[in-house]
């Protein structure tokens, strides 16, 4: 688990576990499932994420491709784009998944591009 601390932008208004954070020059629409204490906008916290991929994992090989995340329209969905190593796909954040190591082995050492459903963060004690 990479820890990170990460500004939050935005808090949601329609879902109360949406919020928006930066860093690494990022901008992360997230879904907040662990967060034990309050937080407020324009604070930095530590954090770690997790990748949601509730169905198939929809994967490819990209050549000369940014890396970077891009959001699907207004849903908590992205698209991440970076270098596969051991499982984890580096796109400004650093993203662990044991799917990718155990079943995507074959792309490692390469960039890939990845949709993920979701991406939740936890909010870590200090």
């Amino acid at each position: 688990m990479n820890k990170y601390s990460a500004l939050v932008q935005a808090i949601g208004n329609n879902v109360e576990e949406e919020v928006t954070l930066s860093l690494n020059d990022l901008e992360v629409t997230c879904f907040a499932g662990v967060c034990p204490y309050e937080i407020h906008e324009g604070k930095k916290y530590p954090v770690s994420f997790e990748l949601m991929i509730f169905d198939d994992y929809e994967i490819k090989e990209s050549e000369g491709e940014p890396v970077g995340m891009e959001r699907i329209g207004s849903s908590f969905s992205y698209w991440i784009q970076g270098r596969l190593e051991r499982g984890v796909i580096d796109c400004g954040i650093q993203f662990e998944d044991e799917v990718l190591f155990s079943d995507y082995g074959y792309l490692d050492g390469k960039f890939i591009r990845l949709k993920v459903d979701r991406i939740d963060v936890e909010f870590l004690e200090d």
